[in-house]
């Protein structure tokens, strides 16, 4: 399956990264979400309701909607959080690796700090006889669980420090101007005739929502982070055993 992909870019100030991440995520799981479901049998359900809650940010001039689930908010900050701190602690240190801005200055004595990116990914399960028989066995299965993405959002940020109050202010309120463009063009991408997973039967429908929250439930996804360029790690002593036996086996 060949995931859509989309990609955005914004231009932000170190102190706006959280706020911009998390109302751009939001807009996206807004129209990738549904209220609960409710089955009667295996084929029919029922929707429940799930409200809007709007959210005014501190260092964007900027009032942003997002669904009024504290759960989902929660899963979804816990990932911005720690990306927030990804990036603050790269801008801060002189030895981690980093990626420079690819625009230009936002203002006069603004300072480029890194280009670092997150991802929100919508995929669904699927099952699959296992190509390597005997290591299915061995493990007490002969099927791989597969996830097969079919959307992507990546959102790049060029991220800069400015230390004047006034600079602030006006990027207070041109990100704010970005953010709204940005989100406007989410909007007309969900507006199009595009491929989502059918609906499910009761006994599949975890393989395509996610069926964690009480109050709400979105289609299948995971957020993905990168504040600093990936660094390829040696394999462990594990993994290349693990390898080794999997190649035998698949002879």
């Amino acid at each position: 399956m060949n995931a859509r992909q989309h990609e955005l870019r914004l231009t932000v100030e170190l102190r706006q990264v959280y706020e911009a991440v998390q109302s751009i995520i939001h807009a996206v799981l807004f129209h990738r979400t549904l209220a609960k479901f409710a089955y009667q049998g295996e084929k029919n359900f029922s929707l429940g309701s799930i409200g809007i809650k709007e959210v005014e940010c501190d260092h964007i001039d900027l009032t942003y909607a997002r669904l009024n689930s504290p759960e989902l908010s929660m899963c979804v900050d816990e990932d911005v959080r720690q990306f927030t701190h990804e990036v603050e602690e790269a801008s801060y240190s002189g030895s981690a690796p980093r990626r420079t801005p690819s625009v230009g200055s936002p203002t006069d004595s603004a300072v480029p700090l890194l280009r670092a990116q997150i991802g929100l990914d919508f995929y669904q399960k699927t099952r699959r006889p296992s190509t390597a028989f005997g290591l299915g066995m061995f493990f007490g299965s002969n099927q791989d669980d597969t996830n097969g993405m079919w959307e992507q959002w990546k959102l790049i940020l060029d991220v800069f420090r400015v230390d004047s109050f006034d600079e602030l202010q006006k990027m207070k309120h041109s990100v704010a101007d970005s953010i709204g463009d940005i989100v406007l063009n989410v909007c007309e991408q969900f507006n199009q005739p595009v491929y989502t997973p059918t609906m499910p039967s009761a006994s599949e429908v975890s393989n395509v929502f996610d069926t964690r929250f009480s109050d709400c439930q979105p289609y299948l996804f995971k957020i993905t982070r990168q504040a600093v360029p990936n660094i390829t790690l040696r394999p462990n002593f594990t993994q290349v055993n693990f390898q080794r036996l999997k190649d035998v086996l698949q002879i």
